[in-house]
């Protein structure tokens, strides 16, 4: 089970960090904002807006907004999502545990939603906050993602397939993923990136010297330092 206290630890660790070394978060946050460019938003609720790479994105092409909330578990995300915009509500929460009575034309969450203990009970309680006609716009990871990584170190998220998640919405959506591979120079710089990111929250114990020597090896022998991502893009409009 994912250990929430963890995650929000090694992601308030990598604050600093996170935006130069997130290429394919700021890629998976670019293309949700070109999915909904077409459309306008009054009031918007944002999923896990950390240092606001999304958010930053989002005002840009929608800034005449009549309410923008974000949440995130991490409370100093607060600090850089004022820093974009001072009218942005900003509420320290995990959306799990998030209850509003308050209805969104958007909801949006960028690469956050994967962490997520009940997935499918946290996206349907998301579209009872929907408008009619309001459209939720997810990006998180599918099946792919990092699966070197849990083949050598036997560390990782069990991540939804496409099917899956179509499977928890009560119509057809858009729904589709895609496929990075990233190459670095050894695999000691795959685990910095790793950390760097935040993305290493998974784990309390570390591997003796001996145990990570041979994994980094074995990692570099398999698959030659190399790193896939899988991202998946839902867009799902409320009737």
């Amino acid at each position: 089970m994912l250990d929430k206290k963890l995650i929000k630890n090694k992601f308030k660790r990598s604050m600093e960090t996170y935006d130069k070394n997130a290429f394919i978060q700021n890629l998976m946050a670019q293309k949700l904002i070109e999915l909904i460019k077409d459309k306008k938003f009054k009031n918007i609720l944002e999923i896990g807006s950390y240092t606001g790479i999304l958010t930053k994105k989002l005002i840009d092409i929608n800034p005449n907004f009549t309410s923008y909330t974000a949440i995130d578990i991490i409370k100093e995300s607060k600090n850089y999502i004022k820093k974009i915009d001072n009218n942005i509500i900003f509420l320290n929460k995990d959306v799990e545990d998030f209850y509003t009575g308050q209805k969104f034309d958007l909801i949006i969450a960028n690469a956050s939603m994967q962490w997520c203990l009940d997935l499918s009970n946290t996206i349907k309680k998301l579209q009872s906050f929907l408008e009619n006609e309001g459209i939720m716009a997810i990006s998180l990871f599918s099946k792919n993602n990092f699966f070197e990584i849990k083949d050598i170190f036997n560390i990782g998220l069990n991540y939804p397939s496409p099917n899956e998640i179509k499977k928890i919405f009560d119509k057809e959506i858009l729904i589709f993923d895609e496929n990075y591979e990233l190459n670095f120079d050894n695999t000691f710089n795959i685990l910095k990136h790793l950390k760097l990111t935040g993305v290493n929250a998974l784990k309390k114990e570390s591997f003796s010297i001996k145990e990570l020597k041979e994994k980094m090896k074995n990692y570099q022998l398999k698959y030659e330092n190399k790193l896939t991502y899988n991202p998946m893009y839902v867009i799902y409009q409320r009737p």
